[in-house]
């Protein structure tokens, strides 16, 4: 009988370690695919990262200069308006007025073609708020209205900080990486 059990340990010790073997194999395997959907996962984390960075880089300077070009605007419609009240109006005060005019339309373009590539909803609300706050207030300035600017002072101020609150969340984010 010992005989007998001499000849099935080889043979056992043979599969058993062809098996040890496959199992590790597929451990190994079921890792490295971890492994490598992990690292596809934050290249994709990271394009969008900065996809967005970029965007909410290029919004607030374009929705600064529109907040510039309104202001702008505002003073440019008071000089057309002292001229007008004045007999004192010239073609450069029209042409100033339709340049400023023409300047802040641009921007405001530019400005509502960037909303949509603001991917945090909160933040893009508050971008949406303070366009459309800029569009108001340039069509009251536009119609000779008495225009308070706080409004349009505190959306941008708003969409201003959203803005910033959200590049520092997506640096925050990449340094815990």
């Amino acid at each position: 009988m010992d005989s007998g059990w001499m000849a099935v340990w080889p043979v056992g010790a043979f599969f058993l370690g062809g098996l040890a073997t496959q199992v590790t194999g597929w451990l190994n395997h079921r890792r490295q695919r971890a492994e490598r959907a992990a690292d596809e996962a934050s290249v994709i984390q990271g394009r969008r990262e900065e996809f967005e960075l970029a965007h909410l880089v290029e919004f607030n300077g374009l929705l600064r200069e529109a907040a510039d070009r309104l202001f702008d605007l505002a003073g440019v419609v008071q000089r057309y308006r002292r001229a007008e009240v004045a007999d004192a109006l010239t073609a450069e005060h029209s042409a100033e007025l339709h340049a400023a005019s023409a300047a802040l339309t641009v921007v405001r373009a530019a400005v509502s073609a960037q909303l949509g590539f603001i991917l945090h909803d909160r933040v893009r609300m508050a971008a949406q708020m303070a366009s459309a706050s800029i569009a108001m207030t340039s069509s009251s300035v536009l119609d000779g209205e008495n225009t308070e600017f706080e409004e349009v002072t505190a959306m941008t101020a708003a969409a201003y900080t959203a803005l910033s609150a959200r590049v520092r969340d997506i640096y925050a984010g990449r340094a815990s990486v």
